[in-house]
C-alpha cells in the first residue's frame, strides 16, 4: 500500500491573509489537495498557512482569489519554498490520536493503546478531507453518536461526500449489521475511503464515485434511515431535493460544512422539500443540522419553486 504520509520534500508554503469567514471556506476547499493546513491563533491578521506541491502553486493561488472574489473580499498571499522536512515525523506530530465523544481517532503511525470502551476509527487522511479534527467532521461524529441512542434499529446509512470515509466507518461501528454506503465525486477520496475501510476491517463497505445523488446505484438503494452529508452550504442547498428523496420516512438527514450564519438558508432549502429541523449542533463557527423526514410530507408550497435556487457559479466541492 502506498505510504499515505509520503510527500514531496520541498513543498511551497502559502500564507493567506483574509477575513476569517473567507479563510473558513478556503480551508475546506483546499483540504482535498493541500499537504497540510494550519490556522495560527496569535496573529494580528487572520491567516491560513497551506503547504502544497510546487507544481500546484499557480492553480491554488487562482482558486484562492476566486473564492475571495465570490465572497466579495480580497485575499493576500505570501509564498515561500520550504526546506527539506521529514514528513512522516511531521505528520505524526501534527496528527496525534484524539477523542470525539466515544470515537477514538488515530493514524496508522499511532503507538498508544486504544482506550477501553471507545469506538476506534483508524484514519489515514492522505489527500482526502476528514480526519475528524475539523469542527464540521467532529460535529457529525457527535450527531451520529447522539442518534445511536434513539435509532437502535437503523438498517441503512449513506455517507454522501465521504472524503476519508470517517463518518461511514463510525456508522458501521455504531450500527453493526447495518448496510453502509459511501460516495464522493473525487476518485482520490474514494480510493482513500477504500483503504481506510480495509484498515478498519470493513472491506465489505462499498465506496463509489458519484456526483451527489445522481449515480443510478444511489437511487437503486432506495430509502436510507440516515444520510450524512458533510460538504458545504451551497452544494447542500443544490442537492436538497435529492437528499430528501433519499431519506426514508421518519429517517434522518445530517448536514454539515456550513457556517453558523448559513443555517437559515440551508434549513429553508430542505424544509421546502418536506424535512423538519430536529436539532442543531454548533462547534465554533460551524453548524450541524439534524433534520427528520416526517411520515407524512406535505407538498411544496405553490409559487415557491424559485425561492431558494442558489445563484452564481458554485465552486465544485466535496468534503466530507
Amino acid at each position: 500500500m502506498k505510504n499515505p504520509f509520503a510527500q514531496p520534500k520541498l513543498p511551497t508554503q502559502l500564507t493567506i491573509e483574509a477575513p476569517n469567514e473567507v479563510l473558513d471556506i478556503i480551508e475546506l476547499i483546499l483540504e482535498e489537495e493541500a499537504l497540510a493546513l494550519t490556522r495560527p491563533i496569535d496573529t494580528h491578521t487572520p491567516q491560513l498557512i497551506v503547504l502544497i506541491e510546487d507544481a500546484q502553486k499557480d492553480a491554488t493561488e487562482a482558486k484562492i482569489h476566486e473564492i475571495a472574489k465570490q465572497q466579495k473580499q480580497k485575499a493576500k498571499i505570501h509564498s515561500a519554498m520550504l526546506r527539506d522536512i521529514d514528513w512522516v515525523t511531521q505528520v505524526q506530530k501534527d496528527f496525534p490520536p484524539f477523542m470525539v465523544g466515544r470515537c477514538y481517532i488515530y493514524g496508522s503511525h499511532a503507538e498508544q493503546p486504544i482506550p477501553a470502551n471507545s469506538i476506534p476509527l483508524k484514519i489515514d487522511a492522505a489527500a482526502a478531507f476528514g480526519t475528524g479534527e475539523h469542527d464540521t467532521t467532529a460535529g457529525c461524529l457527535v450527531a451520529l453518536q447522539q442518534l445511536k441512542k434513539t435509532h437502535m434499529r437503523t438498517r441503512h446509512v449513506i455517507d454522501m461526500g465521504c472524503g476519508t470515509a470517517i463518518l461511514a466507518i463510525a456508522a458501521a461501528k455504531l450500527w453493526r449489521g447495518a448496510k453502509i454506503s459511501a460516495y464522493d465525486n473525487d476518485a482520490g477520496a474514494v480510493r482513500t475511503s477504500r483503504e481506510n475501510f480495509a484498515c478498519n476491517q470493513l472491506k465489505h463497505i462499498p465506496a463509489h464515485v458519484s456526483d451527489g445523488y445522481k449515480m443510478l446505484k444511489v437511487k437503486r438503494e432506495g430509502k436510507h434511515d440516515i444520510v450524512v452529508a458533510n460538504i458545504l452550504a451551497r452544494p447542500l442547498m443544490k442537492m436538497a431535493r435529492e437528499a430528501s428523496q433519499s431519506v426514508a420516512k421518519n429517517g434522518t438527514l445530517i448536514l454539515s460544512g456550513l457556517l453558523n450564519h448559513q443555517e437559515t438558508m440551508v434549513l429553508r432549502a430542505h424544509q421546502y422539500h418536506g424535512l423538519r429541523l430536529k436539532k442543531r449542533i454548533r462547534r465554533g463557527r460551524w453548524s450541524v443540522l439534524i433534520l427528520q423526514k416526517p411520515s407524512r410530507v406535505a407538498g411544496a408550497a405553490a409559487g415557491r419553486h424559485d425561492l431558494l435556487r442558489p445563484r452564481g457559479r458554485l465552486v465544485p466541492l466535496r468534503r466530507a
